[in-house]
């Protein structure tokens, strides 16, 4: 039997080390702020620099090392969180708990929603219910 292995070379991008100021790092928790208020909205590292008077590299370095996780996962997991809220704590359509949290359609919802919980929504609602 021939074996045969495979590296699978991905494209990486190499991340500079950013010195954050306290003024910086103000900026950051308003951009953490922000996110929590405008979790519906649509929300880019671009805007959201602006919004806080941060450059976009910092904004990114800044939440990657407050959160641990880069700005589009954060943004997605405070979504998700309200999502977990209103499946357990209503009776919404599911399509009515995607545009409440801000996912741009149902479809796109249930995809992140599944591939972060292993779970639906309508099987979270489920086990939120029965527990």
């Amino acid at each position: 039997m021939l074996e045969t292995s495979f590296i699978i070379n991905k494209p990486f991008k190499v991340v500079k080390p950013v010195r954050l100021s306290a003024a910086d790092l103000r900026c950051i928790d308003l951009a953490v702020e922000y996110i929590h208020k405008h979790y519906t909205d649509k929300i880019s590292a671009d805007q959201l620099s602006i919004e806080v008077g941060l450059s976009k590299e910092k904004l990114q370095a800044g939440i990657q090392g407050r959160k641990g996780q880069t700005l589009a996962r954060y943004i997605q997991q405070v979504r998700l969180e309200k999502a977990k809220e209103l499946l357990a704590n209503t009776n919404q359509p599911v399509k009515a708990v995607a545009d409440a949290a801000g996912f741009i359609n149902e479809s796109h919802f249930c995809k992140v929603f599944r591939k972060v919980n292993f779970i639906s929504p309508i099987q979270y609602r489920f086990q939120q219910a029965c527990c």
